[in-house]
Order: C-alpha cells, then sequence, then structure tokens
C-alpha cells in the first residue's frame, strides 16, 4: 500500500514537530536539573498535595498554593497524577502543560479552518502560533498557571464560534477558576465576540450573560473568596499597582477619572529607575513586527489584548513589561488567533499567503534575534541555558545525571528532606520537603555545591553547606559530586567525636608581596609562580614585612592571577588580609571558563591594626588546564584599599570509600 504526501497533512507534521520540540525542551530543562524550587518545586508540592486531596502548606514557602494564586488549575488534573505519576513523577506537571499548549494550537488552526479552506492560512497559523518568541522564553519559568490558562481561551472561543454553547460554558467557567486575571479578561473576549456576532441575536445574548458572570466572579474574587483564604500573617500580594491604586477597585476608578493618564501609563517608564526605560517599548515592537502589524486592518481584534496587556506593562515590576519569561504568554497564545482571522479576510488567496510567509519569516527572525541575551532590553532576565535548543549547550548535563538520579532514589518516599534548589523540584512530591538551608525535622539533606539559595550570600551559602560536611551529626551516604546526600546520624553518642571526613590532601601557595621578579614584573608565591603585578605595589601600609598591594580610584582592579595544578572536585580556600576605609571593600573575585563565578568581599575578621581577612572558598567544577581558573582583587570606596598576606590552599576531595548504611 503506498501512503501519499498531501497538503492537507502539512498542519498535522506541524504539530508533531513542534510538539516533540516543546516536550523535549521541558523534559530535558527539568532532566538536567535546570527547574528551580521556585516556582517547579512549589508547583510539584502543590500537585502532589491536592492529589492526596489535602491543601498543606508548602513548607518551605510562606502560605499554601491557594493563597498564593487563587486557582483550582491544578486540581482539574488530579485525575491525570493517578493515571501518570508512577510512572513520569516529577515531570507530570511538564507533560501536562506542554499537552494543553498543543491542544491550544489545535483549536487555534480548527477556528482558522471554520473561516477558510486556504491550506497556507491552517499550516501558517500553527507555524506561526509555535514560532513566537514568548513560546520559548516561557521554558525559562517551567510550569507556570498563566501558561496553563491561556490555553483555555482559543479552545473556548472555538466552541463559541462553533454555536456549542453548552460545551463552551463549561470552558468558561474552567478558565474562570484557573487563575485571577481571567475574568477580567473575558469581560474583553466577549466584546470581541459581541462585535464579531453582532447580526446573531442568540450569540450576542450569550456573550452578556459571559460578561455578567466575569463581573461576578471578578467582584466576589477579590472582595470574597480572596480575603476569605487571607491569614493574619498571609495576604494577596500579587496585585501590584501602585500607579493605579491599591486595589482592584482603586485601579479602575483611576482608569475612568484619569483616561489619558492611564493611556500614557502604557507605554512610560511609570517608576523612578531609568535603567528600565525602552523595556516596554521593546515588548511592543517584539510582537508589532511578529506579525501585530496585521491587527491594524482589523482593530477590534486588538480589545481583546487590552487587560493582558495592562496586567503585564501596569505592574511594579519592571521584569514583567518586557520580554521576558512567560509575561508574555497570554499575548502569545490569543496573538495567533487575531492575526489570521485577520488575514482570514483578505479577498485574495495569493495576498494571503504573501502575508502568511511575511508574518511567519518575520516572526522567526525577531524570535531568533531576541533569545540571544545580547539582543535583550534587559538581558539577565533571559536563560539561554534553557530557552535555546539549537544551542549544542542545550544538551550538556551539569553533572551524572544517571548517578545523581540514582543516589536520589536512595531517599525513602516518606522521608522529610531538605534539599538545594535545582534538586528540590525532584522531590517535592512528599509532605515534608524543605528548601536548603533550612533543616527543621528532616531527615536527609541532598545539595549541589553549586546551588546557591538565594537568601544567603555565596560564601554564606558556601559556609552552610561545609559545616553540614564536617558535622558528626550528619552522616554522608553518597556522593556523586558536585552533590551531596547526607542522613541524620541517630547512631550511639560515640560517634559524635568523630566528623565526616571530605579531603585527604591539602597544598597551600603564600604570599607576602615581599618577594618580586623584576624581569617579569610580578610578585611571587611562595613556589615561584607570578601572583599581582609589581606596579600595585606600596610601602604605604603592611600586615607582614615592609608592603602591600595597593589599589586606588584610578586603579580598582587588580591583575588576573592564574592557578595551575588543579583537578576536578578540587577545593579552593583564597584568604588574605585588607585594610580599607570601611568594612567589606576589599573582593575577592574568581572566573572559571565562562560559566562560574565565584565572588566574596565578607570579612568576619578584624585584627589589632584594623586589617580584615577576607576569604572565598569554591570548588572546582571541571577539569582544568593552564588558563581555566583565575581569581583577581577589587577595591570599592572612596579611598584606598591595601590587601597583604595572601593564602591560596588546594584542598583535594577524599576517594576513600564513602561510608554506607
Amino acid at each position: 500500500m503506498k501512503i501519499g504526501f498531501r497538503q492537507k497533512h502539512i498542519p498535522y507534521f506541524i504539530l508533531v514537530f513542534f510538539g516533540i520540540l516543546l516536550f523535549t525542551m521541558g523534559i530535558t530543562n527539568h532532566y538536567l536539573f535546570r527547574t528551580v524550587t521556585f516556582d517547579y518545586g512549589n508547583y510539584n508540592f502543590a500537585f502532589w498535595d491536592y492529589s492526596h486531596f489535602k491543601i498543606s502548606p508548602i513548607p518551605y514557602f510562606r502560605s499554601n498554593f491557594l493563597q498564593d494564586h487563587f486557582s483550582f488549575t491544578l486540581m482539574y488534573f488530579v485525575p491525570v497524577f493517578w493515571l501518570l505519576n508512577w510512572l513520569t513523577h516529577s515531570y507530570t506537571l511538564i507533560i501536562i502543560q506542554n499537552a494543553l499548549i498543543l491542544i491550544a494550537a489545535w483549536y487555534t488552526y480548527k477556528t482558522i479552518k471554520l473561516k477558510t479552506d486556504n491550506v497556507w492560512l491552517g499550516a501558517g497559523v500553527l507555524l506561526y502560533y509555535f514560532l513566537l518568541l514568548g513560546r520559548y522564553t516561557s521554558f525559562s519559568a517551567d510550569v507556570n498557571l498563566a501558561i496553563i490558562s491561556s490555553c483555555f481561551i482559543p479552545i473556548f472561543i472555538y466552541y463559541f464560534v462553533t454555536k456549542k454553547y453548552v460545551t463552551a460554558l463549561v470552558i468558561l467557567i474552567l478558565s474562570l477558576f484557573s487563575r485571577e486575571n481571567i475574568p477580567l479578561w473575558f469581560i474583553f473576549i466577549f466584546i470581541v465576540l459581541i462585535l464579531e456576532n453582532r447580526k446573531d441575536k442568540k450569540a450576542v445574548k450569550y456573550c452578556f450573560s459571559g460578561i455578567f458572570i466575569s463581573i461576578i466572579y471578578f467582584i466576589l474574587l477579590f472582595k470574597v473568596f480572596i480575603p476569605s483564604i487571607e491569614t493574619k500573617n498571609v495576604g494577596y500580594t500579587l496585585f501590584n499597582y501602585s500607579a493605579l491604586g491599591a486595589t482592584p477597585g482603586e485601579a479602575i476608578l483611576y482608569i475612568f477619572r484619569h483616561p489619558v493618564e492611564s493611556i500614557k501609563l502604557f507605554f512610560v517608564n511609570h517608576l523612578d529607575d531609568p535603567a528600565h526605560n525602552g523595556v516596554k517599548a521593546e515588548f511592543y515592537l517584539v510582537y508589532l513586527i511578529s506579525g501585530g502589524f496585521v491587527l491594524l486592518a482589523k482593530p477590534k481584534y486588538l480589545i481583546w489584548f487590552i487587560p493582558i496587556i495592562a496586567q503585564k506593562v501596569l505592574n511594579d515590576v519592571p521584569t514583567r513589561w518586557g520580554i521576558a519569561t512567560y509575561y508574555s504568554i497570554e499575548v502569545v497564545t490569543l496573538l495567533p488567533l487575531s492575526v489570521f482571522l485577520t488575514l482570514s479576510s483578505v479577498k485574495s488567496h495569493s495576498f494571503q499567503k504573501i502575508l502568511t510567509i511575511l508574518v511567519c519569516t518575520a516572526t522567526v527572525s525577531v524570535t531568533i534575534h531576541k533569545l540571544e541575551r545580547s539582543n535583550n532590553r534587559i538581558p539577565y532576565t533571559l536563560n539561554p541555558l534553557k530557552v535555546k535548543i539549537y544551542d549544542k549547550h542545550f544538551f550538556e548535563a551539569p553533572f551524572n545525571v544517571k548517578k545523581v538520579n540514582r543516589l536520589l532514589k536512595q531517599i525513602p518516599s516518606q522521608a522529610s528532606v531538605s534539599a538545594s534548589n535545582t534538586i528540590l523540584p525532584h522531590l517535592a512530591q512528599r509532605q515534608k520537603i524543605y528548601f536548603f538551608p533550612v533543616i527543621k525535622d528532616a531527615g536527609y539533606i541532598v545539595f549541589s555545591v553549586y546551588d546557591n539559595n538565594y537568601l544567603h550570600s555565596q560564601m554564606g551559602n558556601e559556609k552552610i553547606r561545609n559545616n553540614y560536611l564536617s558535622s558528626p551529626d550528619w552522616k554522608i551516604v553518597a556522593k556523586e559530586f558536585p552533590v551531596f546526600l547526607l542522613k541524620r546520624d541517630t547512631t550511639s553518642s560515640q560517634r559524635k567525636d568523630s566528623a565526616n571526613i571530605i579531603f585527604n590532601k591539602t597544598d597551600t601557595l603564600t604570599c607576602d608581596f615581599e618577594k618580586t621578579d623584576t624581569i617579569s614584573g610580578y610578585t611571587l608565591f611562595s613556589d615561584g609562580e607570578k601572583a599581582e603585578m609589581a606596579k600595585y605595589l606600596t610601602n604605604e601600609k603592611s600586615l607582614s614585612g615592609s608592603h602591600s598591594i595597593k589599589l586606588s580610584q584610578e586603579n580598582r582592579y587588580g591583575t588576573r592571577i592564574w592557578l595551575r595544578n588543579l583537578s576536578q572536585y578540587d577545593y579552593l580556600e583564597i584568604s588574605l588580609w585588607g585594610c580599607s576605609q570601611e568594612k567589606n571593600q576589599v573582593h575577592i573575585v574568581a572566573e572559571y571558563l565562562k560559566d562560574f563565578d565565584f565572588y566574596s568581599n565578607e570579612s568576619d575578621t578584624t585584627n589589632a591594626s584594623g586589617w580584615q581577612k577576607y576569604v572565598l572558598r569554591f570548588w572546582i567544577p571541571k577539569q582544568t588546564d593552564r588558563k581555566d581558573c583565575a581569581f583577581f582583587f577589587r577595591g570599592s570606596g572612596d579611598g584606598p584599599v591595601y590587601i597583604d598576606d595572601l593564602k591560596v590552599v588546594k584542598r583535594v576531595l577524599a576517594s576513600s570509600p564513602i561510608a554506607k548504611e
């Protein structure tokens, strides 16, 4: 039997291709430990908790999940948990979200197909749906209610335009309960549908009914439902629109009383920080070029974007204004339908074809351009490692993932665990899970030594980890560098006299800046290797000997000091004594390739002469060569800083067998 290829098959190929792409991105990011505690750890805990018919406080969060977002969305998928989770575990929500994205894409295609038989428009809307920038930047957020809830909109619109009003009502109710912004969004969606169906009295009547339902639910949501679940210490914090008012009610009144000022807020930086000038403009420009210009021919479709753009650009958090993470996802979900409904009204099929090609070409060009961090107005908001599947680094593992997963399987499913940032989402489906270094009653600790808790400084994290690694109260039961698994030691008190043996060898280099190579112009370490350049030497102040390094306002940065004879998993401790006008004005910065930066300006020791001791500690992440690892000094403040008695200690990770249970 011969299988033929026909044009009608094109949409299926597009859906399959991008389905594989999206599932690959979502699953790979989680498999390679790129998902994080906030938000995916929260989502996994809440999903597990709801599936066990509980609404528990998230142990490492300020409240339960419902108090953060008044949403029942995760509850909809409890049957999927019991159907799939035995197999898919912490990947279940990623699978659900990407499946919904594909379903929404298909219903978008079906709606366009109702309007025209032009295969270019049908294939074009699917292709366009998957080429928009926000579809990829949203992978930085792993799983999010905004991504899931927006998928209901194309499904609702399809059933409404096909006059299946009962099904549309069910989708409407599911949508309203899915996220706080949906009721307001639906008011504007129904306004567009009224304009679309103004000659159909029944459709118009249902639209007005939908507006009434949405308004009533919106009022109940913020006046009754959300206040009813607030506790004394946990209030609703997601309404951050100080330019409009303190509450949704105040915001609506402000808009009616000051329409011109309200419109102006859509385009200007309404905060004091000029660093965010142009962020809103970048968002508009990206989506105007990416097909948005087509809507100028049908301005009515701009109406249903008003509330979702308002919630972006009027917010008090500047990163929400632009193209970062999932903050454009509602626009991205509805823009394909809007653009191609407009194109379907073009009478010339040839012109439809030309516009379809133009829109898709412009969109993919903008997407590729903006997926480069350097091309972003706020570069730090883009996480290239999670969003650029075409980059070779996307599939690079940070460690031996298979061995780390075997390590994690040693933790009993009912055990209470304290885990670090990227490990916690893999373990969050349990009753007691804490964000390291919060321990409480945890029986196990698991962390990566590169996985810092944002509440602590880099050296603060390092100190906490080392305290537990060397504690006699915790036994190292497994390690797969950089991940360590510790178990609380409940054995006899005799063991409390001995700590874990982490290192079995130590090498030390010192430099008191007294020995100089006049030919090379460098000061020298105790082994004869180059240290800081001699041009920074001074005899104005010193801790020992007669010289120190001086960094002035004119020369704030020292030179890079390269380290050699390092191996993977070596542990470095760089310490020095500094003297400055104020505390913490001496900075030690270490760099390893382009992947790792380590930093410290913390001093916890001051001698009688006012000199302060600074320490930077870090692990060497990979096999090195002569030019992989370097460090340098930096001064801050108004006056000079002096540096003396530099010491570099290298410790080698013990290779002896780990203690077994």
